[in-house]
């Protein structure tokens, strides 16, 4: 019923429209310490010749003619060169929307404000550009990131769902941390730990794990963040996370983008995404049935754009545990690979991990990993990606692609040998 699609055919199938990406994180995170990178340059590799990709900061030359030696990419490519955290890639469109209507205009095409999530501000600079904007009206994206607002629609849509308490912080009340202590304490009567995330996650943010012993320090933690509302939930023993990827175009069709694996860090933090393992077909069934419910009630409601649903996997039941209402990190990689495919050939399997080494230039990387750099023809390889954070910490992001899960791990382990690894 719901054929695979690739996102950039969903995105836009018309050859006179120009796509306009702006991977911007801060869209999403009103509240940024030094852990949230804007991660505009993602899209970098996912443009094709005659699309734009828009910066919050400077483009690294030297991997963007990298990956134009290599056919990715595009030459129309917008900085603005913001030093502070204080506006979002799309505010600063706002203020300045000149940069970007000059190449608008040089392409002469009808433009799509493409966003990684789809606030007020997004729906303001789609205006400023004269563009469509692919993507939900606030209302919509914040109702359906909403983790608690998520589980009370999976109910209504007889969903079943992991059993959680909704707990409203308010530091004020010399009472409220007990009252968060004893319903901590409820559940570590029946499981080890609890976990406890902020209602609209942030990057990572506002999640931690408890065993009790901590509970008045993780609290403080959550009063000084500003979160207004936690779920507290019993931590489980996970089988497997699969992402279930779906994407509602502008006139509503809906067309799914496949289901991948998961990869956590300490059950919590996700790290990357693995595509092409087997999983039972119950449990792809079960997903693939759960999904469509809920994205058919998204479409109905007015949600346009990625939606990403999480799930775990135990072994007494499948459960949807969020809803990521906006691109996914693994949306860059899937369109990524969608362009190497056609280049080269089919890509069986595909790994994206959130890696470290030592700080360094691009160039400086490449032949540090010359033996698996991507190189254009041979399949087994690393594709290195979102490396606007490399010469400071070291972070970047590769795509391991491969012919099979042995490759995989092969290159994996010649990696770690390196020094380029996670932490």
């Amino acid at each position: 019923m719901y054929d695979y699609q690739s996102l950039r055919k969903c995105i836009s199938n018309n050859d006179n429209e120009l796509i306009i990406y702006g991977a911007d994180n801060f869209s999403q995170c009103p509240r940024r310490d030094a852990s949230v990178n804007s991660k505009c340059d993602r899209a970098l590799p996912v443009a094709r010749g005659d699309e734009l990709v828009v910066l919050r900061g400077k483009l690294d030359h030297v991997y963007h003619k990298w990956l134009r030696s290599h056919g990715l990419g595009s030459d129309y490519v917008v900085e603005y060169n913001a030093q502070s955290r204080d506006m979002t890639l799309s505010e600063l469109i706002i203020n300045n929307p000149g940069p970007v209507k000059n190449i608008i205009r040089e392409i002469g095409k009808k433009p799509i404000y493409v966003p990684w999530f789809s606030g007020r501000m997004e729906t303001e600079a789609a205006k400023a550009l004269g563009a469509d904007l692919f993507g939900a009206p606030e209302t919509e994206t914040l109702k359906y990131n909403d983790k608690s607002v998520f589980k009370t629609m999976c109910r209504q849509l007889d969903v079943s769902v992991v059993e959680g308490t909704l707990f409203e912080m308010h530091p004020e009340n010399n009472k409220n941390c007990i009252e968060m202590k004893n319903i901590i304490s409820s559940y570590l009567a029946t499981c080890k730990t609890v976990i406890i995330r902020g209602t609209l996650g942030e990057a990572g943010m506002s999640l931690y794990k408890t065993r009790g012993n901590d509970i008045s320090q993780i609290y403080q933690e959550i009063s000084i963040s500003g979160e207004k509302s936690i779920m507290i939930e019993p931590f489980l023993d996970v089988l497997s996370s699969p992402n279930d990827q779906w994407v509602i175009s502008r006139d509503g069709n809906i067309s799914s983008l496949g289901i991948r694996d998961q990869i956590f860090e300490r059950g919590m933090v996700h790290i990357g995404t693995l595509k092409g393992a087997k999983a039972s077909p119950d449990i792809l069934n079960y997903i693939t049935k759960t999904s469509v419910k809920i994205v058919n009630n998204m479409a109905e409601s007015g949600y346009r754009g990625v939606v990403g649903i999480d799930y775990i996997v135990l072994d007494d039941g499948i459960f949807p545990v969020e809803n990521n209402a906006r691109f996914n990190g693994s949306s860059y990689v899937s369109m990524i690979v969608d362009n190497i495919e056609e280049l080269i050939s089919p890509i069986p399997f595909w790994k994206f991990i959130k890696i470290k080494t030592s700080a360094c230039s691009f160039i400086e990387l490449t032949k540090r990993i010359k033996p698996v750099l991507y190189d254009g023809k041979k399949l087994n390889s690393v594709f290195p990606f979102s490396c606007d954070t490399l010469p400071l910490s070291g972070d970047f992001s590769v795509i391991l692609l491969a012919g099979n899960m042995d490759e995989i791990f092969n290159m994996e382990e010649y990696l770690k040998e390196i020094g380029v690894k996670r932490n």
